[in-house]
C-alpha cells in the first residue's frame, strides 16, 4: 500500500481483500479497484471512503460536482458512489454529465442519498440508474450494493 496525492493504492494487496470481502466476490472488487466517492457530508464521505479503504479500494473523493470531474480527469476510476444532495450540482445532474460524456459513460453509479423517497427514486429509474442505496446504510449493505453493480457491469462486458 502506497500514498500518493491523497490516493490510499492498494494495487499491491490483490491477495488479502480483507475479511469484509467474501471469497467469490474478491475477483470483481480486485478487478474494479478504484473509486470516487462523490459525498459532501464530511461524516459521510469519511465512513464511505473508509469503509471502501478497509476493503482495499482505492479511493479519491470528491465533495462537489465540479470536484469529482476534476478528479476524474486526474484518477481512472472503475465505478463511483455519489451522494444526490451536493453544492452546485445534485447527483443527478452529474450523473447526466457522466452519460453524456463518451470518456465517461460507462463508469458504473451508485448512488447514495437521504433522499430515498418515491419521487427521487423514481427519477434515477428514469435515468437509467440501477443502483440506488437509501441512507442510513450499513458497511454490509454498501459493500453488497457495490458488488451487485460490479457483477452487473461485468456481464455487461461480455
Amino acid at each position: 500500500m502506497r500514498k500518493e496525492n491523497g490516493v490510499v493504492d492498494h494495487s499491491n494487496d490483490v491477495q488479502d481483500s480483507g475479511p469484509l470481502i467474501p471469497k467469490r466476490a474478491r475477483k470483481y472488487f480486485e478487478a474494479n479497484r478504484n473509486v470516487l466517492v462523490v459525498e459532501d457530508d464530511k461524516i459521510m464521505g469519511q465512513m464511505v471512503a473508509e469503509i471502501l479503504d478497509d476493503a482495499k479500494f482505492n479511493v479519491v473523493t470528491a465533495t462537489s460536482g465540479r470536484k469529482a470531474f476534476a478528479q476524474l480527469e486526474q484518477h481512472p476510476v472503475d465505478f463511483i458512489v455519489l451522494d444526490i444532495l451536493l453544492p452546485e450540482m445534485d447527483g443527478f445532474e452529474i450523473y447526466t454529465q457522466l452519460q453524456a460524456n463518451p470518456d465517461t459513460q460507462g463508469i458504473p453509479v451508485l448512488i447514495i442519498t437521504a433522499w430515498a423517497d418515491e419521487r427521487h427514486m423514481e427519477k434515477a429509474a428514469q435515468l437509467g440508474i440501477k443502483h440506488f442505496l437509501p441512507k442510513p446504510f450499513t458497511e454490509d449493505e454498501l459493500l453488497y450494493e457495490i458488488l451487485t453493480l460490479l457483477i452487473e457491469n461485468s456481464r455487461g462486458e461480455k
